[in-house]
């Protein structure tokens, strides 16, 4: 379980501007299993309830949603990362999700060290507020009143 607590003490500023950033998008390489890394587009979807990218034959089937990620892992730490030979990535540019029931990872190269650490920290932040159990009852009550916007 991701433990929160400096999460938490963010400053308002450095919050909204992980968020904005977050939302105009990254170009990040998505590493696969044994092939060389694709280069797509990865950003936060208006709601900030899905990490999205392109381009991607899954066309709208290409998203992880936020409250599925269970954790952010920074550096080289996953299978994935390993497979490739030391010194292909500068470390302070790599990031893992974990998501969904199976823990399949999503493997990042940024193209800095500082976009890694804005997408690191507005993820967990994001994921401190879906933590929340009043923060999840409000979601879910958003969407109930307005089912057409989802």
């Amino acid at each position: 379980m991701e433990d929160f607590s400096n999460i938490r003490s963010l400053s308002k500023e450095r919050v909204e501007k992980c968020m904005s950033s977050m939302q105009m998008g990254t170009q990040m390489v998505k590493l696969r299993g044994g092939s060389k890394g694709l280069v797509r587009f990865f950003y936060l979807d208006e709601h900030k309830s899905c990490i999205r990218w392109r381009p991607s034959r899954k066309n709208e089937k290409a998203k992880i949603s936020i409250d599925s990620i269970r954790e952010v892992c920074e550096g080289k730490q996953s299978e994935i990362f390993q497979r490739y030979a030391e010194g292909s990535f500068d470390p302070n540019c790599c990031f893992s999700l974990y998501y969904g029931e199976h823990m399949e990872s999503l493997d990042l190269v940024s193209g800095t060290g500082e976009e890694a650490r804005t997408w690191i920290t507005g993820l967990k932040y994001l994921m401190a507020g879906i933590s929340d159990e009043d923060s999840l009852a409000k979601r879910q009550r958003t969407r109930d009143q307005y089912p057409s916007v989802v």
